[in-house]
């Protein structure tokens, strides 16, 4: 085996390491930029949000941290003790609407959301 030999050896291995590296490179960034993108959408309202999953597999929710990137993307501003936002709401007949602002300083109010579906 001559230098000429070891010299030929030794660039192809560097060309595929370079290959490798780049490889795993451009994996990353994809992966990062889809991960941003995911983000992103989540911090949409729920309606635009569902648009862009309609359009996904099961792929993503094993693929990211969904669960921690929604809790993020959904805490929201408030903290304990905050005044709730204010917001009006038709009473159960539809007779009239409630604004939570007009029952501040009266009396305790108690709000129970669900979802029954």
């Amino acid at each position: 085996m001559n230098s000429t030999d070891s010299q030929a050896g030794s660039k192809t291995a560097t060309r595929a390491g370079q290959r490798v590296f780049r490889t795993v490179a451009v994996l990353i960034a994809l992966y990062t930029v889809t991960l941003a993108g995911f983000y992103i959408a989540m911090c949409q309202p729920p309606e635009k949000f569902s648009r862009v999953m309609m359009h996904t597999g099961p792929a993503p929710f094993l693929l990211f941290p969904f669960e921690s990137m929604w809790k993020s993307a959904r805490a929201g501003h408030l903290h304990l003790g905050d005044q709730a936002p204010d917001f009006t709401l038709p009473v159960l007949d539809h007779s009239a609407s409630v604004t939570l602002s007009s029952m501040r300083g009266l009396r305790p109010v108690v709000l129970i959301f669900g979802s029954y579906t």
